[in-house]
């Protein structure tokens, strides 16, 4: 029985996938963006199967652990905690249907692929004007997928962030933004503040959002974090007694832990932030890091890359005059809260290996303001012109 199971999920799954890539295909306008739709996928599922093949090179892998904790857990409650081992909740009905340790991967890699494509389709992705093209080589790095096609955080993560993206597009704020944000909470709860404040301010900045539905938002967002905040000093931070010493300890505990895991540790007490969002964004790179393994030259070769659009992209915005007022409110959010993700990750990156993964949390929300707003300002030349 479990193994027709596990094969009838393989199969939804390859149905799901070849027909998403067929009609994203034949949806596509020119060759450059059917090819960019092909490597894309090739990118996210062979990033899954390397993940699979390459596992032994992590001996303190999440996804073993995750799905460890689910066979052995002597009920399903018992699983239910704040960040830690929550995706072991999460599979846990289905690790006791005997679904395997593999067919696991290819349901997290498929759910972040669903949620790339969802992205694209925010994007206007058939619509890209040419300096987009670009920028749109980010999603075909391998750390890209490399962070969102296994059996993680991250690939719940990415697609709940886009979903929660789109919502704040349309302006809808139902029960499924609420679910989400809470989803968010429990996967990880300080992005879920950041997320969450990003939301506040642009909602109270829009003239367009009626007062009602402000207050009703303020009131909700007040009320959880009222609840949620004491959950997250207690059951992620370990803090029983809000006082400077218990932050002063679970900070010493991160020290401790920095010095003794990872080869591409950082210095937390001889770095200061603006050096710590620097290594976050552009570290490794050749020649300014002693680079030691395969792992760090791949992330260094994607770091040329990085800073390359980065230049280009402060240059194209200082040209075009920029003006947060006239951007949409989606650009806003998308752009509040990669910049407030960079300064949460930036004030405690004790690992450059943590940094790249950290990543995948604001950069899919950074290259989207810069991807859309690059494109209204080609569009508002069009108008005019």
């Amino acid at each position: 029985m479990a193994t027709i199971l596990n094969i009838l999920i393989i199969l939804g799954i390859a149905y799901f996938v070849l027909n998403s890539l067929v009609l994203t295909v034949k949806n596509a306008d020119s060759v450059i963006l059917k090819t960019f739709t092909i490597l894309v996928c090739i990118a996210h599922f062979g990033a899954t199967i390397a993940f699979l093949l390459l596992l032994d090179k992590f001996p303190n892998n999440d996804p073993v652990k995750y799905y460890t904790a689910a066979v052995e857990a002597p009920d399903w409650l018992s699983l239910f905690k704040v960040g830690g081992y929550i995706i072991s909740f999460l599979i846990y009905p289905l690790v006791k249907l005997k679904i395997s340790f593999e067919v696991l991967f290819l349901v997290f890699a498929t759910l972040s692929y669903k949620g790339f494509l969802a992205y694209f389709k925010l994007i206007d992705f058939k619509k890209l004007n040419k300096g987009s093209f670009f920028l749109m080589l980010f999603f075909i790095i391998p750390s890209t997928h490399f962070w969102t096609s296994f059996l993680g955080k991250e690939a719940l993560l990415f697609t709940l962030m886009v979903l929660l993206l789109k919502k704040i597009k349309t302006k809808t704020f139902d029960w499924i933004l609420i679910g989400s944000l809470m989803l968010i909470f429990l996967i990880r709860p300080h992005v879920f503040f950041v997320v969450l404040l990003a939301l506040l301010v642009v909602v109270l900045l829009d003239a367009e959002i009626s007062k009602a539905i402000k207050r009703r938002l303020l009131f909700g967002a007040t009320l959880g974090v009222l609840v949620l905040f004491p959950l997250f000093l207690i059951y992620f931070l370990n803090i029983k007694i809000v006082e400077i010493n218990s932050f002063q300890d679970v900070f010493a505990m991160l020290v401790n832990y920095s010095e003794t895991n990872g080869n591409s540790k950082i210095d937390l007490l001889n770095t200061n932030i603006f050096t710590r969002i620097a290594y976050l964004l552009f570290m490794p790179l050749p020649f300014l890091y002693n680079i030691k393994n395969m792992f760090q030259w791949m992330a260094a070769i994607e770091n040329i890359y990085i800073v390359i659009v980065f230049i280009g992209l402060i240059i194209y915005i200082l040209k075009a005059k920029f003006k947060f007022k006239r951007i949409r409110i989606d650009q806003k959010f998308a752009l509040i809260a990669s910049i407030l993700l960079i300064v949460l990750f930036g004030s405690y990156l004790y690992n450059l290996g943590l940094g790249n993964r950290m990543r995948i949390m604001f950069l899919p929300y950074l290259f989207y303001f810069f991807i859309t707003y690059m494109n209204s300002i080609k569009n508002n030349e069009k108008e005019t012109s």
